[in-house]
């Protein structure tokens, strides 16, 4: 009898596990992209295959904060747990309402949305969120994760900058962590300080991700809610959460829109390849060559 009472007992539990499991992971899963009608029996088994955020960063001192220090493309592929980061230098030169500008200027004009719109239309893309972030936030994250371990590879230092760096491997807290993301005296200058911001974003997942931050990481996007403007739902975030660690191991493919500097009408711009573009990325995007 007691024994029969015990089976009955463990198979109800994990009935109701299996329930919980189940309805955690349909409910914690991104939507699809082309998605299926609601209540099929194909919507409960749908994953989503590409999802491209839109990373914004923005300097956030008093009368700098007009246009977009920092853009990437982040693209997921949820069937293969792949991620990829493609930075477009804030000087490439794109049609910004019909005229011709830096794409940093686009949130001057019109903030995010017209941002948004510029780089699809660009990109020939769809941007399904974005995500918002000022130097005052990266600071607050940096810290509040207990810092992340850098190999810094020269001395940085420009005092007017608030930059003081020493070379080698050293654990950074947040304004060192800003000002490793800012510095651009080396050989390969602005792209040099692009790659070391996609360095900056994967080093900062990775410890968010680690053992000693994960069961914090609710508490971490609710601390920080007002701090980053985003159109990404809690559902996303989670979703997102729960595919980082594996597309974080397949490693995150990190490039820079290619291109070269040009003047043009007396002003530099990075004149983008879009044509070799293609060739560089694991997670494809249809992109546009007319530059008429």
């Amino acid at each position: 009898m007691l024994k029969s009472k015990l089976i009955k007992i463990f198979l109800a539990t994990a009935l109701v596990i299996s329930v919980c499991y189940l309805a955690y992971d349909i409910y914690f899963r991104l939507p699809a992209e082309n998605p299926p009608p609601a209540g099929s029996k194909e919507e409960q088994k749908s994953e989503f295959d590409k999802f491209d955020v839109l990373i914004l960063g923005l300097d956030g001192r008093a009368g700098i904060n007009n246009r977009a220090d920092t853009i990437i493309l982040a693209s997921l592929d949820g069937k293969k747990n792949e991620a990829q980061l493609l930075s477009i230098p804030r000087d490439t030169r794109v049609k910004i309402k019909g005229g011709w500008d830096k794409i940093n200027a686009a949130y001057a004009y019109g903030g995010v949305e017209l941002t948004r719109q510029t780089l699809a239309e660009f990109l020939n893309v769809g941007i399904d969120r974005y995500i918002v972030v000022d130097f005052d936030a990266l600071v607050k994250l940096v810290d509040e994760v207990g810092g992340i371990e850098v190999d810094v590879p020269i001395r940085m230092h420009v005092p007017l900058e608030g930059i003081d760096l020493q070379p080698g491997k050293q654990l950074l807290n947040g304004e060192q962590v800003l000002a490793y993301s800012r510095f651009r005296g080396t050989i390969e200058s602005d792209i040099g300080r692009i790659k070391r911001q996609q360095e900056v974003i994967q080093l900062l997942a990775q410890k968010m991700l680690s053992a000693q931050n994960l069961a914090r990481l609710p508490q971490l996007i609710s601390d920080f809610k007002d701090e980053v403007k985003t159109d990404l739902t809690v559902r996303e975030m989670v979703a997102l959460a729960r595919l980082a660690p594996d597309a974080l191991g397949n490693g995150i493919n990190a490039q820079v829109l290619p291109g070269s500097n040009k003047k043009i009408d007396g002003i530099w711009y990075w004149e983008p390849d879009l044509n070799a573009l293609a060739n560089i990325l694991t997670i494809p995007i249809a992109t546009t060559v007319a530059r008429s």
